[in-house]
């Protein structure tokens, strides 16, 4: 028996969002910011190359921006990509 069958759900991309009011989703669902860096770890774990797409309001705050920056980084994810709308 394989422990780890059908438990990887990070296949692809992974799509992180910050809307005008700051409010963080992962792949479409909102998140807190302990269950963001939760979900990155488990991401690293799977597979550290998965490019991140990080989805931002233009007026998104910068504090919010370079703490979701942080922390792909910190998790070890460093292929992060911006895209501002």
């Amino acid at each position: 028996k394989v422990e780890t069958a059908g438990k990887n759900e990070f296949k692809g991309t992974v799509t992180l969002g910050i809307d005008k009011d700051g409010v963080v989703s992962f792949n479409g669902k909102n998140v807190t910011d302990e269950q963001l860096i939760g979900l990155l770890e488990q991401v690293k774990n799977v597979d550290r190359d998965i490019p991140v797409l990080i989805k931002a309001d233009e007026t998104t705050q910068l504090k919010k921006l370079t703490f979701v920056m942080d922390a792909c980084r910190k998790s070890g994810l460093n292929k992060f990509s911006l895209q501002s709308r």
